[in-house]
């Protein structure tokens, strides 16, 4: 675990402190920098929530959390996709059936 300064916008504030952490990790050699928030403790936190999910992702690949989180995010999708599809052509066939315009 190292704390170095953070990048992007911010001028003297960001240059001068040591608030985003970067964390290693060895026996992957995985990076993870985080400089989200300007607090260190908020940083260690998310770096090592990010590092962790990292991790899960290499190691599991297709069954890792993140992976099924948008598997099931994508089959929500498709549920809502078909729905809509039916019910616009319930909606066509009610106004051809109607003769309204």
């Amino acid at each position: 675990e190292q704390f170095v300064h953070g990048n992007g916008p911010g001028g003297q504030a960001v240059n001068k402190l040591y608030n985003c952490v970067m964390l290693k990790h060895v026996p992957t050699g995985i990076v993870v920098r985080c400089h989200e928030s300007r607090l260190l403790q908020e940083n260690r936190k998310m770096a090592r929530q990010m590092l962790i999910e990292k991790l899960d992702e290499q190691a599991n690949g297709d069954q890792s959390i993140k992976a099924q989180k948008e598997e099931l995010n994508r089959k929500r999708a498709l549920k809502i996709r078909k729905k809509n599809e039916r019910l616009r052509e319930l909606r066509k066939q009610f106004k051809e059936r109607e003769d309204i315009d």
